[in-house]
């Protein structure tokens, strides 16, 4: 407070000293009312120092969980409510109970997604029907089953969309105030934009995803395809050579493609490729590469196999397919010991396979170094094909 002002008033009052106790008693009003209006502004500040620090954090990320739960701890340090809860909408208009402060303040994920009153005023904002919505627990509107006090639900609008809701409820003076609701609609607004933005990233990041499986998988068989199979090549080279482990290399080809397409057409050709392929992925090894190389001709890569294992893993995908009623020749070149880099590895194991085609079909063979292949140098990477 300010001075303790004090006016003797003795017997034998006059006129000046009743004018000087009411000014004295004007003073202590206004200075009273400059200490309101000061602690106003100090609490003003506070909360506007919190909300910086908040919303410079969810500027600096994209995460949508790190977004919300910063979200809701800067409400509960700035705004001292007793409950925050944060309400997604879907595009569905399905309403999803997502994060919510506990009693300590802590921001935990909420039990029941679906723990709401049906056609309560949840609804009436989540629609864009009203753009606020205050109440008590004693409304018939009220959001929740267990509300206990005052309470306020706020939209977080994005493209003229209502993505969420901030749902606050207990005051700590017993009201809601104009101060706090102020607050409350600042947070929804910068959240809606962070939440956007947030959605918009993930979404643009999930179609590059999707764009890129696309171009690494064959349209036809759903396998890897001749790009993706070059990119894993080198990394299965880079992993053998840094452990000082071999991998076998294989050429498959479709016996008597031609006939099939000849007799069934291209729709008989194209389901016995696709069954080709179930079958290589069903019988390859976790770990192994799974790959069509162009027409009917694919490519298995065993890894960490040896001549041995190799000749087992090969058996083993030649007896599956024959019991499906397909039969396929096959080449085998081994690294490091017949190639050093994919173009090497498919030259030795495509004039194996050509060895086996020769002996009839239906059967492998493994490539025999008869002579030193010199070949000219990749253009781009040592195991692009």
């Amino acid at each position: 407070m300010g001075p303790n002002l004090s006016v003797d008033e003795g017997p034998g009052s006059n006129p000046e000293r009743l004018a000087l106790t009411s000014e004295i008693e004007r003073l202590r009003a206004q200075i009273a009312s400059l200490e309101a209006e000061r602690d106003e502004y100090a609490q003003q500040n506070a909360e506007l120092f919190v909300l910086q620090q908040v919303f410079s954090t969810i500027n600096s990320t994209l995460e949508i969980g790190d977004i919300l739960s910063m979200l809701l701890r800067g409400i509960c340090q700035t705004l001292q409510f007793d409950r925050v809860i944060l309400f997604d909408v879907l595009a569905s208009g399905e309403i999803v109970r997502r994060l919510e402060s506990d009693p300590a303040g802590n921001v935990v994920g909420a039990l029941d997604p679906h723990d709401y009153r049906p056609g309560s005023a949840l609804f009436a904002v989540a629609s864009g029907a009203s753009q606020v919505a205050f109440g008590s627990s004693e409304d018939a509107d009220k959001p929740l089953e267990d509300t206990r006090s005052p309470y306020c639900l706020a939209p977080l609008v994005a493209r003229d969309v209502v993505r969420g809701m901030l749902y606050i409820e207990g005051p700590p003076s017993g009201e809601i105030t104009e101060n706090q609701m102020r607050v409350l609609l600042d947070f929804a607004a910068q959240a809606a934009v962070a939440v956007e933005n947030a959605r918009l990233h993930d979404e643009t990041r999930r179609l590059l995803e999707a764009t890129r499986r696309m171009a690494l998988t064959d349209s036809l068989t759903g396998i890897p395809n001749r790009r993706a199979l070059s990119e894993m090549l080198d990394r299965e080279i880079h992993t053998s050579e840094r452990y000082d482990t071999p991998f076998a290399f294989m050429i498959l080809d479709l016996d008597d493609f031609k006939k099939i397409n000849d007799s069934g057409g291209h729709a008989l050709g194209d389901r016995a490729l696709r069954r080709f392929a179930t079958l290589l992925k069903r019988v390859a090894r976790k770990g192994d590469i799974v790959a069509r190389f162009a027409g009917d001709e694919f490519v298995v890569v065993m890894a960490k196999t040896d001549r041995g294992q190799a000749e087992l893993g090969v058996e083993r995908i030649q007896a599956t397919l024959r019991r499906s009623g397909l039969q396929t020749s096959i080449g085998v070149a081994m690294f490091p010991y017949d190639g050093l880099n994919g173009q090497a590895l498919f030259f030795a194991a495509d004039q194996a396979l050509y060895e086996a085609k020769q002996n009839g079909k239906n059967c492998f063979r493994f490539h025999r170094r008869l002579s030193q292949v010199s070949l000219p140098p990749l253009p781009t990477g040592t195991g692009s094909l």
